[in-house]
């Protein structure tokens, strides 16, 4: 008989509990999320770090429409003298890399595979049936 009883309450209370939608339970004032916290189901979120709080946004984002061109950038294009120097500073940048990863002997050897890995992938008709 008591048994019985328990088996009642405890198909009424896991009733009540399976009935409370999601977001009803984020609530702090919800008996139920009180309930299930003194049984250790539910826990409160924690604040959130002075960091996390003072790097959002004060106020909440203004709306996004989806197919709007993001705007023009605040930066003018390169002039093709800035260009060029931009360019000639990459070359030199990957020369140095070059000659750091030829004096390194396993990367010259991955380097040298995957020049030839490209070169067999070159000369090797692709599949007309894919």
């Amino acid at each position: 008989m008591v048994a019985a009883r328990v088996t009642k309450w405890a198909l009424a209370f896991a009733a009540i509990c399976g009935s409370a939608s999601v977001a009803a339970a984020q609530q702090a004032d919800n008996p139920i999320k009180s309930v299930m916290k003194i049984i250790g189901f539910a826990t409160d979120a924690p604040k959130a770090q002075d960091f996390v709080v003072q790097s959002r946004p004060q106020k909440d984002p203004d709306y996004i429409p989806i197919f709007q061109p993001p705007p023009e950038p605040a930066r003018p294009a390169l002039k093709d003298k800035d260009l060029s120097a931009l360019k000639g500073d990459l070359d030199s940048v990957e020369k140095r890399a070059d000659a750091v990863r030829s004096a390194f002997p396993p990367a010259a050897k991955a380097v040298a595979e995957q020049q030839a890995d490209a070169k067999k992938a070159k000369s090797t008709p692709a599949s007309a049936g894919q």
